[in-house]
């Protein structure tokens, strides 16, 4: 049987699909983000972080100090703590009124996933007494995250401490639990661009408060910090 000659373009094809592939691979190579396509975003959360007021209505606030083995495992590109005050005269001079803020972002969304309240708190010898669901509502802006109880008894005496809780994955929005954290941790792209994590914590009798008293109070330390929780749940839009 008579061959068919080769044709010029068959020669080529060949050569052809494999230039294009590699092309494509090329391409594609040169989308994929790297830490350092993250530095700018990482500057600006930090920046939103630490310019979080200290005086907030009448909450006066100083700084709170956060273990240092805590901070050398969490990596922390931008952390603030905060232990506010209520300087009202009817508490100041009877009944003081003491609630901490934590404010937490880590470039690594790796480095969040095993600190939050279930893990931290139990560490320090509380019991985790319930985990509810919460949404709240701060100047229109929904926070859906988790209200939980812990207790501790120390020399007889029984104390308990209830957190609010809620994270951020930049482009994934407010995680209301760590779950959302973990699938961040695990995308190639999306690690780099780290997780957050607030903390609002009534301790000793600001826990005996009513749901909305603490409610109120949440919603007047949080209003402030509104920017940088944007920014941590929205990413760069350069990105």
């Amino acid at each position: 049987m008579r061959q068919r000659p080769t044709r010029w373009w068959q020669v080529l094809a060949a050569p052809t699909l494999c230039v294009g592939i590699l092309a494509g691979m090329v391409a594609q190579d040169r989308k994929r983000l790297t830490a350092d396509d993250f530095e700018r975003y990482h500057a600006e959360v930090r920046q939103l972080v630490e310019a979080l007021p200290s005086a907030i209505e009448n909450w006066m606030g100083a700084k709170a100090e956060i273990p240092a083995a805590a901070q050398t495992l969490l990596r922390p590109n931008a952390l603030r703590a905060i232990r506010f005050v209520d300087m009202q005269p009817r508490y100041v001079l009877g009944n003081p009124r003491g609630v901490l803020l934590v404010v937490v972002q880590c470039k690594a969304a790796a480095d969040m996933v095993g600190h939050y309240p279930p893990n931290c708190y139990r560490g320090q010898g509380f019991e985790l007494e319930a985990r509810t669901p919460r949404d709240w509502t701060v100047d229109g802006v929904g926070i859906p995250g988790t209200e939980y109880t812990f207790s501790r008894t120390i020399d007889r005496q029984t104390s308990r401490t209830i957190v609010y809780n809620f994270l951020m994955v930049p482009r994934k929005g407010i995680q209301r639990d760590i779950a959302g954290v973990r699938a961040a941790a695990e995308d190639y792209q999306q690690r780099y661009y780290g997780a957050a994590q607030v903390q609002v914590v009534f301790s000793g009798p600001m826990a005996d408060l009513s749901v909305s008293e603490r409610d109120e109070i949440f919603a007047t330390l949080i209003r402030p910090a509104l920017p940088a929780i944007a920014k941590m749940s929205e990413g760069a839009s350069d990105l």
